[in-house]
C-alpha cells in the first residue's frame, strides 16, 4: 500500500454539547456518544496496514486515538503538538452564544477571516504551517502503509486549504463534524487529497 494519511477529528466531547470553545484552558473528555461514534468509524478501517497513530496531546483527541489504536491493534499512540487545537486566546473557554451577545464583531470577523484571530489567538495560516510540518515528518519517516492523525476541525481546515492552495477565508465554507476527516495519498513528493471529507457511513 502506498503511503497514505487519514487525518480525523476527535469524537464528540463535553465542550461540543455545551457549545463551548476550548483550546488551551480546558481539556474536556469525550461523551459516551463520542466514544461510540469513534468506535464505529475505527472498526470500518480494520484490516488496513496501519504504520502509526499520532494525536493532538489534548484529552479528547488522545482518548479518540486510543479507541482507534485498540480497534486496529496498534500498540502506541504518539502525541504530537503540531496536531493541537488552534489557539483561540480571548475566546478560549467561552460559550459561543455568550460571545455572540457580548462581542459579535470580533467573533464574526474571525469566522469570516481566520487570519484575524481573537486577541492572543492563532492565525489559521500558522496552523497550516505546523500541519504541513507534521506531514513532512510523516513523509520522511514512512514510505508505505496508513498513518492516522487525530486532530481538530480547524487543523483539518488548515491542511485542506493549504493542499488546495485556497485562500484562508475559504475556511468559513468548510465543515468537519466530529469523527469526520480527510484522506491523503502521497504522490510526486507531496500529499494530495484523495477523499474529502471522510465521514462515517
Amino acid at each position: 500500500m502506498p503511503l497514505s494519511m487519514l487525518l480525523v477529528r476527535h469524537g464528540e466531547s463535553e465542550a461540543n454539547i455545551h457549545n463551548v470553545i476550548v483550546s488551551d484552558r480546558f481539556d474536556p473528555p469525550l461523551t459516551d456518544y463520542g466514544r461510540q461514534e469513534t468506535q464505529s468509524l475505527a472498526q470500518k478501517w480494520q484490516g488496513q496496514p496501519v504504520s502509526a497513530i499520532y494525536s493532538s496531546p489534548l484529552r479528547r483527541t488522545m482518548e479518540t486515538a486510543q479507541i482507534w489504536a485498540e480497534a486496529l491493534n496498534v500498540a502506541t499512540v504518539y502525541p504530537d503538538p503540531r496536531l493541537h487545537e488552534i489557539h483561540l486566546g480571548a475566546f478560549d473557554g467561552q460559550v459561543i452564544d455568550d460571545i455572540l451577545r457580548t462581542n459579535p464583531e470580533d467573533y464574526n470577523q474571525w469566522k469570516h477571516n481566520p487570519e484575524s484571530p481573537p486577541q492572543g489567538g492563532e492565525k489559521l495560516s500558522a496552523v497550516g504551517a505546523r500541519m504541513n510540518a507534521f506531514l513532512d515528518m510523516v513523509a520522511s519517516q514512512y514510505h508505505e502503509g496508513l498513518v492516522i492523525g487525530v486532530t481538530h476541525a480547524d487543523c483539518l481546515k488548515a491542511v485542506t486549504l493549504s493542499i488546495l492552495e485556497a485562500p484562508w477565508t475559504s475556511a468559513q465554507f468548510l465543515h468537519y463534524g466530529n469523527v469526520a476527516g480527510v484522506f491523503l495519498e502521497y504522490h510526486d513528493n507531496r500529499f494530495q487529497i484523495h477523499a474529502l471529507p471522510v465521514i462515517p457511513i
